[in-house]
């Protein structure tokens, strides 16, 4: 069995332009990269066609493989919340997704993380969940269009009450009833909120698409190189193979403070392909 690798360019949000990210990937022994789709880097609402095109031009000769959407929100865009209150955020959320589904259907993205929002005071969690669904009825009716990926990502408590863990997005995916709704299961934010990874990985069993990878030590929120927290590894990657899992393990990178993500993405690269070997899984 083999188990793919992929690596976001979120941790270099700060740091290079979206092109850079994508090399500076590639250099560090990736063969597939996941697009961060938030000002400064692939933002639908700022890439023209002819940037576009050239960014998927870059990525192929790059010998990569364009493997998902890392899209703002959560902590990293308040902006974009389906629960406010406000419906012209409510309604701008919806577009910047739907957006999101156009940009990926001309890039040849097959996935994209959905998060849910924060609950401000004064709304209920009922009716933040109602506008919340009312949304995601509408994205998957535009995803199905071109049979593409929404992976429902769970969080940690202080981005949103609604979604925290598989068995929340497990509910969701009945709800939604499509076979473009899967989930994407994060390691770092669930080493915050509920650290019992292979009981989730096999309650998400067939639903699950792809896994966002990143450490920490389950206090703080950060996205640190795989090997140096407390996230279990080795019991993921011996869950994703009892699940015959095939997708991919998405490396990301993120930290309040500024970091060095050329050396998170080799070292989590180089741990990974450790823990591989010791697992009996090669890497492609």
């Amino acid at each position: 069995m083999s188990i793919r690798l992929s690596a976001c360019t979120l941790g270099y949000n700060r740091q290079t332009t979206v092109e850079e990210a994508v090399r500076r990937i590639a250099k560090a022994g990736y063969k597939g990269v996941d697009l961060y789709t938030g000002a400064p880097h692939a933002w639908p609402q700022d890439y023209l066609k002819n940037e576009r095109e050239s960014l998927k031009k870059l990525i192929s000769d790059l010998g990569l493989k364009l493997t998902g959407f890392a899209v703002a929100g959560g902590g990293l865009g308040l902006q974009y919340n389906f629960s406010s209150p406000r419906e012209s955020i409510r309604k701008n959320t919806l577009q910047y997704y739907i957006d999101n589904v156009h940009l990926a259907a001309e890039l040849g993205c097959p996935l994209m993380n959905v998060l849910t929002g924060h609950v401000i005071y004064g709304t209920s969690k009922e009716q933040a969940m109602k506008w919340t669904m009312d949304a995601l009825h509408e994205l998957t009716a535009e995803a199905e269009k071109t049979k593409f990926i929404l992976g429902l990502h769970p969080q940690y408590i202080a981005e949103s009450p609604l979604m925290i863990t598989v068995d929340d997005a497990l509910q969701m995916i009945k709800e939604l009833n499509s076979s473009c709704v899967k989930i994407i299961y994060d390691t770092a934010q669930q080493n915050i909120s509920y650290r019992n990874f292979m009981d989730d990985i096999r309650k998400a069993g067939r639903h699950l698409c792809y896994v966002h990878g990143a450490d920490n030590d389950g206090v703080r929120w950060t996205h640190e190189a795989l090997g140096k927290g407390t996230v279990d590894w080795e019991g993921i990657v011996r869950a994703l193979v009892e699940i015959n899992f095939d997708g991919y393990i998405c490396t990301q990178s993120w930290s309040e403070l500024p970091n060095d993500v050329d050396s998170v993405m080799r070292e989590s690269r180089e741990y990974l392909e450790q823990v591989f070997k010791k697992v009996g899984v090669s890497s492609a």
